[in-house]
């Protein structure tokens, strides 16, 4: 470019200075695009980083929250619902009931404790099943 403006300023002053005076606002929008042109690129990167960060904290904030329901999954040593167990073996309950009319059920293992319940259940027509 240098060649040009000398060319232009040899040939004819009045013209070279237009031409550099051209130039010069050529290269004013230049600068300006470019300044425009960054502070465009420093939005859209700052809205970039705020995103993530706003995603970061989602994330965290779900994870917690799983978390605390893992947490409160306090299960009893036999494996079964603790939750259940005293609702079955509450004073005057039905499964009180049942094993109060033969003594030797409580020392039967958890699963025919079970079977047997549904059974005497059944025959006492507390099921919601027809007979």
């Amino acid at each position: 470019m240098a060649p040009f403006f000398a060319e232009g300023l040899r040939q004819t002053p009045v013209g070279g200075a237009a031409v550099l005076a051209s130039q010069s606002a050529a290269l004013g929008q230049e600068s300006e695009m470019s300044e425009s042109l960054s502070l465009t690129i420093v939005i859209l990167l700052s809205l970039c980083v705020g995103l993530l960060v706003w995603v970061l904290v989602v994330v965290l904030k779900i994870g917690s929250r799983v978390g605390g329901l893992s947490g409160n999954d306090q299960r009893s040593p036999g494996g079964g619902d603790s939750r259940l167990a005293s609702a079955e073996t509450s004073p005057g309950g039905a499964f009180e009931a049942f094993l109060s009319e033969n003594p030797a059920r409580r020392h039967l293992p958890k699963g025919e404790q079970f079977s047997a319940y549904r059974r005497w259940r059944q025959e006492k027509g507390l099921n919601w099943s027809n007979p």
